[in-house]
């Protein structure tokens, strides 16, 4: 992460998520993106993008020199939640399900709103470029609508979309979890979903009337984004128990993906010494030596004044961990 001294685009960041791409670089997506005040301005952007290779790394450029996916027009951005890709013909595409983010205040102050589906499509030996952003799921501030792609994970020929929702109140100590799921060519189309309703998977129509079940409950839950991912025939919830102000880093495990999900707690991940750790993203792509799995977990001083002169201080930190 040292390399990012030289990126002026991407000093530091949160969330991180990542896939591999077709021709055998990597793409990383961050959130709230600090830059060299310097030479680039805003000073902070909604999201950015770096593709890695070989150890090298390049921070991709914005339309307008501002966020990788930029800002509608009344200065709403957008947070990367869950990215997915593809190899197709000529390269690979990348399709990320990002969070609708409203300023409402100052930096600190904003709302989430609803889902929007953005597609890349990345040339090999080429850098990704957005292509197409649409809505997904509709404007709302309620928390008891679960953030569709907090999530998402591509098994059996299905995509797996997953959702995290709390209290009308925000005041759960943690997020619970939910799913649906789509065929591939349908993930844009929220009505040709299928949602788990404790018994069965559901069209959306009658999702109101039932429900969607909670496989993971908020007390003590998941965070606001996580990763989902198949391993050795069983299923891994990987995050932060209880969100920003737990304590620990935790593996939820399944046979299915309905459940039922067991958590263990893995490793100490608690704030201290002025910094917050919190949103552990999985990597589990990424071939280790040993057979363990890549995670990262974001990095943020409470003081945000270090943002500017110490930079390196919000960056995601990378760990390997055994899975229960």
């Amino acid at each position: 992460m040292e390399q990012l001294d030289g990126e002026p685009r991407l000093q530091g960041g949160d969330h991180g998520g990542s896939v591999a791409l077709a021709d055998g670089r990597r793409l990383f997506v961050y959130g709230d993106t600090i830059r060299d005040p310097v030479s680039v301005s805003p000073f902070m952007v909604r999201n950015s993008a770096l593709v890695t290779n070989r150890g090298c790394v390049t921070a991709l450029a914005g339309p307008s020199g501002d966020a990788f996916i930029p800002d509608d027009a009344d200065n709403t951005g957008y947070w990367p939640l869950s990215l997915r890709s593809v190899a197709v013909t000529g390269g690979t595409r990348v399709q990320i399900i990002t969070n609708r983010v409203r300023q409402t205040g100052d930096d600190a102050v904003f709302q989430t709103l609803g889902s929007s589906l953005v597609t890349l499509e990345a040339p090999t030996g080429r850098l990704p470029q957005v292509v197409d952003q649409q809505p997904l799921a509709e404007d709302t501030t309620d928390p008891r609508v679960p953030t569709r792609g907090a999530a998402m994970w591509d098994h059996d020929g299905r995509v797996y979309v997953f959702g995290t929702a709390s209290n009308a109140t925000k005041t759960t100590a943690g997020w619970s979890l939910h799913v649906a799921r789509t065929m591939p060519d349908d993930l844009g189309d929220m009505d040709r979903w299928e949602y788990w309703d404790g018994t069965r998977w559901a069209g959306r129509d009658e999702v109101p009337a039932r429900g969607t079940a909670a496989l993971i409950p908020a007390e003590q839950g998941v965070s606001h984004v996580l990763s989902v991912f198949e391993r050795g025939g069983s299923r891994y919830a990987v995050s932060k128990e209880g969100d920003y102000p737990g304590r620990s880093l935790a593996v939820w495990k399944a046979p299915s993906v309905t459940g039922p999900w067991t958590k263990h707690v893995i490793e100490p991940l608690d704030n201290s010494d002025g910094i917050l750790r919190y949103t552990p993203p999985a990597h589990p792509d990424f071939v280790t030596p040993a057979g363990t799995l890549l995670i990262s977990w974001s990095e943020s001083p409470v003081d945000h004044g270090l943002y500017r002169t110490n930079p390196q201080l919000y960056r995601p930190r990378f760990r390997e961990i055994i899975l229960p």
